[in-house]
């Protein structure tokens, strides 16, 4: 499998983002800062918190863009999460919607097919992203991260709310996540475009949601 498209197919992980972007300040490490909204967004926000959690099966059909440092990529990418611990991710070519490669999680461990019909295993994602790849990139933030929840594997360095209770950005892990659009107007309401970016590492990966389940 050719390693730029591998390098992305893990980021799906994006896993995802190229266009109306601006360049963006990752907060330094070291740094703890949680704003403070007042307390109808908090609440509003424990809220969307408690109902999205809730749903642990869901599906997400979506359209990535991708900036590694120089080299650039669009794809289909198709994600069926089935429980907390267990997912199918699909990378699919943007115009053929042909399956280029697939990520499967489950209570063995984690297997990438790819499209020279090999097949790569290992017990966490991440790692078998950085073994494959040498990229190193937050799989196990993303699947709380493109529903605009934080992910309880990585501390909350920063979050910012709307006057829903939504999102705006958050900081994780030295990410950072925006959300400029929702499906409606709803506190629970799913994103329709998340941008992904980690400044240090020239990352910047956008996600337009297509159809979610």
């Amino acid at each position: 499998m050719n390693l730029v498209l591998l390098r992305f197919l893990l980021f799906c992980c994006s896993v995802l983002i190229l266009s109306s972007c601006s360049q963006i300040s990752i907060q330094k490490p070291g740094t703890s800062v949680v704003v403070v909204n007042p307390s109808s967004k908090q609440q509003a926000w424990k809220s969307r918190q408690n109902i999205l959690i809730r749903k642990q099966a869901w599906s997400l059909n979506s359209k990535i863009a991708l900036r590694y440092r120089d080299e650039h990529w669009t794809f289909g990418l198709n994600w069926v999460q089935k429980a907390t611990r267990q997912y199918v991710m699909q990378i699919k070519n943007p115009v053929t919607g042909a399956v280029i490669a697939r990520l499967t999680k489950n209570n063995q461990g984690v297997a990438l097919l790819s499209d020279d019909g090999k097949t790569y295993h290992d017990a966490d994602e991440e790692r078998l992203l950085q073994r494959q790849s040498g990229v190193q990139l937050p799989l196990k933030g993303m699947q709380y991260w493109v529903r605009g929840l934080t992910s309880p594997v990585h501390k909350v360095d920063k979050l910012v709310l709307d006057s829903r209770g939504r999102p705006k950005t958050i900081f994780q892990a030295g990410w950072q996540i925006n959300y400029s659009n929702y499906l409606n107007a709803s506190t629970a309401a799913l994103p329709r475009k998340v941008v992904i970016t980690r400044e240090k590492d020239n990352v910047y990966l956008k996600m337009i949601a297509k159809q979610w389940r």
